[in-house]
């Protein structure tokens, strides 16, 4: 699907007897100003869900998630607002009421996806990524200090496509020839000087990458044994942030 350019304040129309006035009418003014200052361009249909095209597989769920996201002009929707991302394309559904759009990422500087009342923060990292290809999960996301946090611990998750092979004889017993989705996650360390390294999700590694703040580190593991977690790894952070 082509993208459109919003900096010339052009909308994707629908192929009906919508007009654009019309178009504009229907959503409400935030969206709308999010919309055109994102780049973003509608959708033809509005999935009910996501899971006929790789469900959680390729997308952070397989259903509309609440959240909020915020573009390069600091205007921000959400409350109402949903929202899903695409990790093959590289995208960012957006839904209000019956309206959908793929949000062109290259204006968007921040957006949050709700799960079990737990807000997930994504991010830019102009140090990993100086091209702003991709969105990295900031484990331990500070609200207050936003996109200036102090240590930064990111989560990226990338995904290639596996093409079935159609002799393979487990998609011949079970009549499945559909493409499967391999997933890989990676983790990274980025600190205040914009230095950043690779890391496990371990205590060793981790650590190891921290050896500089080690009696903070020490300090936190004895109050906090046990298996070392995104959870462990991101309060981790938070604490050496403090």
């Amino acid at each position: 699907m082509k993208r459109i350019s919003i900096l010339a304040l052009t909308l994707f129309v629908f192929s009906s007897a919508h007009s654009q006035s019309a178009i504009y009418g229907s959503l409400g003014e935030r969206y709308r100003d999010f919309m055109i200052q994102a780049g973003s361009q509608f959708n033809k249909t509005v999935l009910n869900d996501f899971q006929g095209i790789g469900g959680d597989k390729r997308f952070e769920s397989a259903n509309w998630m609440y959240g909020g996201a915020t573009n390069n002009f600091e205007n921000s929707i959400e409350n109402g607002y949903m929202f899903n991302y695409d990790y093959l394309a590289h995208e960012l559904h957006a839904k209000w009421k019956d309206t959908s759009i793929i949000v062109n990422t290259n204006y968007v500087k921040r957006f949050y996806l709700l799960q079990a009342n737990v807000k997930h923060y994504f991010v830019k990292s102009p140090v990993l990524d100086p091209q702003g290809k991709y969105f990295y999960e900031s484990l331990a996301f500070d609200e207050v200090a936003k996109d200036s946090g102090k240590i930064q611990l990111l989560k990226l998750r990338k995904i290639k496509i596996i093409k079935t092979n159609k002799n393979d004889y487990a998609a011949n017993f079970s009549g499945d020839y559909s493409d499967k989705y391999d997933n890989n996650i990676e983790y990274f360390l980025v600190f205040p000087d914009k230095t950043y390294t690779k890391v496990k999700l371990s205590q060793r590694s981790m650590t190891n990458a921290l050896a500089k703040y080690k009696t903070k580190v020490d300090e936190f593991l004895k109050e906090f044994p046990g298996d070392f977690t995104e959870f462990t790894a991101a309060g981790l952070i938070s604490d050496l942030n403090q």
